[in-house]
């Protein structure tokens, strides 16, 4: 793991959108949330690889859910500017790979929250901002067409 990193943040994703992890030792719990897609990832770590089971609900028709799952990976790294992001990959069922890229950059000074979290501090949800707002607050976000830092569509 590169100095001063953890999989604890608040992370945008082009594929998944907003993404909260938390990092406990060697385990991770975290949730995203793009459009109608709700998801949740929990896996282990070892070295800068977090190694994770994900599922994940779309409602496309209201009623009418559907959930996929599978596994994947990210590896942790520190770009020449600074950020903190994770490259990944993921893939359905048993698979790790084989669905798509799965990146995100790492917000600065946001702090995570799941939807299990009863801590009762400030209610700050990742409904409660759009990605483009939470971006802002960042120093130097990234540059928005980076293929190196971000992936393209993934189509879960």
């Amino acid at each position: 793991m590169p100095q001063g990193g953890s999989f604890t943040g608040v992370w945008f994703s082009p594929q998944y959108g907003e993404m909260h992890m938390i990092q406990n030792g060697g385990s991770v719990i975290g949730e995203y949330t793009k459009d109608e897609r709700r998801g949740r990832i929990q896996g282990t770590v070892e070295g800068d690889v977090l190694r994770f089971e994900w599922d994940e609900r779309r409602e496309l028709v209201q009623g009418l859910p559907s959930t996929t799952r599978g596994r994947g990976y990210f590896r942790y790294a520190i770009g020449q500017d600074g950020h903190h992001n994770v490259l990944g990959e993921w893939g359905h069922d048993d698979a790790e790979v084989g669905g798509g890229p799965w990146n995100a950059v790492k917000s600065r000074r946001r702090q995570p929250r799941l939807s299990t979290d009863t801590s009762g501090g400030s209610s700050e949800s990742s409904s409660s901002g759009s990605e483009s707002d939470s971006l802002e607050e960042e120093s130097s976000p990234p540059p928005s067409g980076s293929d190196d830092v971000l992936g393209g569509d993934l189509n879960l």
